[in-house]
């Protein structure tokens, strides 16, 4: 259920800097539970709200998709043979590829696929709904709120998987041919390094990685948008990449502390 405008009070006092923080992070938890909920929620999917929440996974994922794995697989196989060469040349060439994979295929593109999607789809929901706010939209509304509010999330949710899955399976296929060239008998020493890299630890945390990736990008913006009425209605690009910035740092740590400890 959507959180309403008269659940948090207007004004805060003025002394209490700590107070005020605990409030304004206590509306963004209750706003991205709130828009979470409604997106894995099937009874809010009625037919109107099935075709906007098409559209926007259609702009958000398929459209992009072409053009961002194009360009990963590029970024990649520059990557691999730079790496390649360099390791070759101080006798480690068998480190080459899994500090491809462990590097660009873990670490970076989970994370360049979250800040593609925030730039392209994030602040395009931000702008749509910072608008619908403007002309006095009240999304604490259930009806307004699953129809203009649920889409954006789940479109940019899903997004931000299929572009990171999709890029990270092109990868590791372009990171082989430039290792090995067209032949087969290197898949066998491939596939064990690729085993070993995404081990019984490293493959459940990425995965949740990736999620909460997705997450953050989906309910940054809407979340600043559900508390306009509270902050100035300037400057939500800025507060919202901010927001999103600090989300994904938090998340990457713990997901950095999941795999050492």
């Amino acid at each position: 259920m959507p959180l309403s405008s008269s659940a948090v009070p207007r004004h805060t006092p003025r002394g209490g800097g700590l107070t005020r923080l605990l409030r304004r992070e206590a509306r963004f938890v209750l706003y991205a539970a709130s828009a979470l909920i409604a997106v894995f929620s099937p009874a809010n999917y009625s037919r109107p709200v099935r075709q906007a929440t098409a559209q926007a996974v259609c702009f958000s994922a398929w459209q992009a998709l072409p053009g961002y794995a194009l360009l990963s697989v590029l970024a990649g196989a520059v990557l691999t043979h730079i790496v390649a060469v360099s390791a070759a040349s101080y006798g480690l060439s068998h480190l080459a590829l899994e500090a491809v994979v462990r590097v660009y295929v873990v670490e970076l593109l989970p994370l360049a696929a979250a800040l593609f999607v925030a730039m392209r789809s994030g602040l395009d929901v931000l702008g749509r709904l910072s608008r619908e706010r403007a002309r006095g939209a009240d999304f604490g509304t259930p009806a307004l709120f699953r129809q203009q509010v649920a889409p954006g999330v789940a479109a940019n949710l899903l997004a931000v998987i299929v572009l990171t899955l999709t890029s990270g399976l092109l990868v590791l296929a372009v990171a082989y041919l430039v290792v090995y060239g067209v032949t087969p008998w290197g898949l066998a020493d491939y596939t064990r390094l690729v085993g070993q890299v995404f081990d019984p630890v490293t493959a459940p945390v990425l995965l949740l990685k990736i999620f909460l990736f997705g997450a953050a990008v989906a309910i940054a913006p809407v979340a600043v948008v559900l508390d306009a009425p509270y902050r100035a209605a300037s400057g939500s690009e800025m507060r919202a990449m901010a927001r999103l910035l600090f989300l994904l740092v938090v998340i990457e740590g713990a997901a950095l502390v999941l795999l050492h400890f």
